[in-house]
C-alpha cells in the first residue's frame, strides 16, 4: 500500500479505536466501565476509578501523533524520514489498535483471560513498534519526534500497568487463590516484575513517559489501598509508596540525562547502545 493512505488508515483506526474505548468506558454501552469490572473482582492492585482517566490523554495524544505522521508523508511537510517510520511500522499500528480494543470489549464482558491475551499482543506489538521506530534515537529538537516519544512513551507504560492488574484478577474471578496470603504474595511478585520491566525499557529507550505513566497507575493502586483497601490482614501500602517513589526518580533521572544530553539536529544514543539493535 502506498505510504500515504497507510497513513491516513493509521490515523483512522486510532481515532476510531480510542473514540471507541472512551465511549464503552462511559457505561453507554455494555453498562459497566473498566473500574467497575475491576472492582467486582478485588485485588491488591485494583486502581481508583479516576486512575483510568489516563486513558483520555493517552488516546489524544496518540491521535495527534498519527495526525503528525500523516501530515509529514505528504504535501508540504513531507518528511523522507517520516515515510520510512510509517513503512517500518506497516501494518502493526492497526492490528496494536485491534487487539487493544478488543481487550477491552472482553474485559467489560467478563471474559478475563481473553481480556489479557488481547492485552499481551497488544504490548508485543506496541514494543515492536518502538522498535522499529528507533524510539530511542528521536531526541533531536523536533516537534513531530517529540510527540512521538510523549505518545508512544505514554502508551507503552499505561499498557505495562494494565497488564498487572489485568493479570492478578484472573487468579480471583477464577478461584485460583484460596487464602489472602497467597493473594498478597501473587500481587506483590506481579506488579514488582512489570514495574521492574517498565523502569529497565525506560532507561534504556530514554523514555521517562514509560515510568511516568507507570508511576500513575501505581498512584491510583495507592490511593485505592488507602481508601478502600481489598484486604486487611496483608496490607501492600509500604511497597507501592516505595515503587511509587522509585517510579517518579527514575522519571526526573531519565528527563535529566535526555536534557542534558541533546543536541539539536543530532541523535542522543543511549547508554551501551551497541547492544541495542
Amino acid at each position: 500500500m502506498e505510504t500515504r493512505k497507510l497513513a491516513l488508515l493509521n490515523l483512522l483506526i486510532v481515532c476510531i479505536n480510542f473514540t471507541w474505548i472512551l465511549y464503552i468506558d462511559s457505561k453507554a454501552l455494555f453498562g459497566n466501565s473498566l473500574y467497575r469490572m475491576f472492582s467486582l473482582y478485588p485485588t491488591h492492585l485494583t486502581p481508583a476509578d479516576f486512575t483510568f482517566k489516563i486513558w483520555l490523554m493517552v488516546g489524544f495524544s496518540m491521535m495527534f501523533v498519527s495526525w503528525l505522521m500523516y501530515r509529514e508523508t505528504g504535501g508540504q511537510q513531507r518528511n523522507p524520514r517520516m515515510i520510512m517510520k510509517v513503512k517500518k511500522i506497516d501494518y502493526l499500528l492497526i492490528l496494536n489498535q485491534l487487539f487493544c480494543g478488543m481487550s477491552m470489549v472482553m474485559k467489560l464482558n467478563e471474559y478475563h483471560i481473553v481480556s489479557v491475551f488481547f492485552s499481551v499482543l497488544c504490548l508485543i506489538t506496541l514494543l515492536i513498534i518502538n522498535q522499529r521506530l528507533e524510539i530511542h534515537k528521536l531526541t533531536s529538537n523536533s516537534f513531530t519526534k517529540y510527540f512521538i516519544r510523549l505518545s508512544f512513551g505514554l502508551y507503552t507504560g499505561w499498557l505495562l500497568c494494565v497488564f498487572a492488574f489485568n493479570f492478578v484478577t484472573i487468579f480471583v474471578k477464577n478461584g485460583v487463590i484460596e487464602s489472602e496470603l497467597e493473594q498478597y504474595i501473587v500481587d506483590l511478585g506481579v506488579i514488582c516484575l512489570t514495574f521492574a520491566f517498565a523502569m529497565y525499557y525506560s532507561v534504556i529507550k530514554l523514555l521517562p513517559t514509560v515510568s511516568m505513566s507507570f508511576s500513575w497507575g501505581l498512584f491510583g493502586i495507592l490511593y485505592q489501598n488507602w481508601q478502600q483497601p481489598a484486604y486487611d490482614n496483608y496490607p501492600i501500602l509500604v511497597p507501592l509508596i516505595v515503587l511509587f517513589a522509585v517510579g517518579l526518580l527514575a522519571s526526573g533521572y531519565i528527563f535529566y540525562r535526555c536534557n542534558i544530553k541533546r543536541v539539536p539536529g543530532k541523535v542522543m544514543e543511549p547508554r551501551n547502545s551497541t547492544s541495542i539493535p
